[in-house]
């Protein structure tokens, strides 16, 4: 089912996790080293030439046959290079302990994963301005607790999302995955005294080094990684969410997009089901539930041990992956998004009890807050909230006929179209 699950989900980016690409990230980092030692004098010149010339002659199919004898997939690597070059296969992976590739190998993943993500991102937020300028002054129904509340506007609902995305876009751009280390065993530099050595490796791989380090990185940089992901995850939920339930047989105001083609149900024909949607929310538990796995990765013993190794390979390509195909996925559905302006008015017309705020406001200078409250809330669950109170002698001596009409007649939006423009000039990517 796993494998299912990856290729009905793949994208694009599942390749940045390949055993080719892993293999090609492990090759360029000891070559890497071999350039920073020779720098640095620290062996014979011509070695980094050697190897990387030597590079392309490394095979996956032999790195597996040699972790198959030896069971130790990094050392699979070194051994693979090594004895394609001859004396100079003596000085590969001089001073440095597995991790210390390792780590370096996972942080540019992650710094490439997350660079994709932020430009899929950057289309969402440009979709979702689309939106909101156009839907700014078209007004809705607001709904709490499922039930009507008061008029809105469609462009002040993609505005709270437009905020959500450009805040989940703004906290993964600050979060740092492009950082390692190569300080050793323990991470006290006792292969190489050398901080030098570190920095030049790392800078030849566009990375930082973290300021401190056992053998491994600690892992608040890759649960850090995995909580943004699972936020953006989140967003892209919540926006799913509301896009399937307005399109409810008995709401119908927003549908996401479907082919000519599309079959709803198997069993009834004539079902238009929010798929897209609901796919999303369901995929949304996947990448939040490795949050927690990121988490308890964080608690290794002493200065290093593996159990965080094994669910890293798995949890970490997984939200990268399902991240990815969410976000292009919502990206399809708002460019093809439909909305009934037809049934948004007719949804605003049943929503009487959505002007209760507005009477109210004329009740309070008149009898009080409390009193006014009580003398609409009798209403609750009416069949024609409208006309009861244009039936009710009480409030008609506070308020007009005339006045109540009036307000019937309008919809009162706040300042919502006043807060979707405010919103568009501050928050820009």
């Amino acid at each position: 089912m796993w494998s299912e699950g990856y290729t009905r989900y793949r994208t694009p980016i599942a390749d940045l996790f390949s055993a080719e690409n892993k293999l090609a990230l492990q090759l360029q980092t000891e070559l890497k080293l071999t350039e920073a030692l020779e720098e640095l004098g620290k062996i014979p010149n011509g070695i980094s030439t050697i190897v990387s010339e030597k590079i392309p002659k490394v095979k996956l199919s032999r790195v597996e046959e040699i972790d198959k004898e030896i069971n130790h997939d990094l050392m699979a690597v070194v051994r693979a290079l090594a004895e394609q070059c001859g004396d100079a296969g003596e000085w590969i992976h001089y001073t440095a302990t597995s991790m210390d590739i390792q780590d370096t190998v996972l942080a540019q993943q992650m710094r490439d994963a997350k660079t994709i993500i932020l430009e899929e991102l950057k289309k969402t937020l440009g979709l979702l301005r689309e939106k909101i300028q156009k839907y700014k002054s078209v007004p809705t129904i607001g709904r709490t607790h499922g039930q009507f509340a008061v008029p809105t506007t469609v462009g002040f609902k993609f505005s709270n999302y437009y905020y959500e995305f450009y805040r989940s876009y703004q906290e993964l751009l600050k979060c740092d995955v492009a950082i390692s280390k190569f300080s050793g065993a323990v991470g006290n530099y006792a292969s190489s005294h050398s901080r030098e050595l570190e920095a030049l490796v790392l800078q030849k791989l566009g990375l930082s080094p973290v300021p401190i380090s056992t053998q491994v990185v600690t892992r608040l940089v890759h649960s850090s990684f995995l909580y943004h992901l699972a936020q953006v995850a989140s967003v892209i939920e919540r926006l799913s969410k509301e896009i399937r339930h307005l399109q409810r047989s008995e709401i119908q105001e927003w549908f996401e997009p479907r082919s000519s083609k599309q079959v709803g149900s198997s069993a009834m024909p004539h079902k238009r089901n929010p798929h897209k949607t609901e796919r999303l929310n369901g995929l949304a538990r996947v990448v939040r539930s490795n949050v927690s796995v990121g988490l308890e990765n964080i608690a290794l013993e002493h200065e290093r041990e593996i159990s965080n190794s094994a669910p890293e390979r798995l949890v970490i390509p997984e939200s990268v992956i399902v991240s990815h195909y969410m976000i292009l996925q919502i990206n399809a559905i708002l460019d093809g998004l439909e909305i009934n302006d037809e049934n948004l008015k007719k949804n605003l017309e049943k929503a009487a009890v959505g002007h209760s705020e507005q009477i109210l406001r004329e009740l309070v200078p008149k009898v009080g807050r409390q009193t006014g409250h009580e003398l609409l809330r009798k209403y609750v669950g009416s069949k024609n909230f409208k006309q009861d109170v244009l039936n009710d002698s009480q409030i008609k001596d506070l308020v007009t006929e005339k006045k109540l009409r009036e307000i019937f007649d309008t919809f009162d939006v706040g300042l919502a179209i006043e807060k979707s423009e405010e919103v568009l000039s501050k928050f820009k990517v």
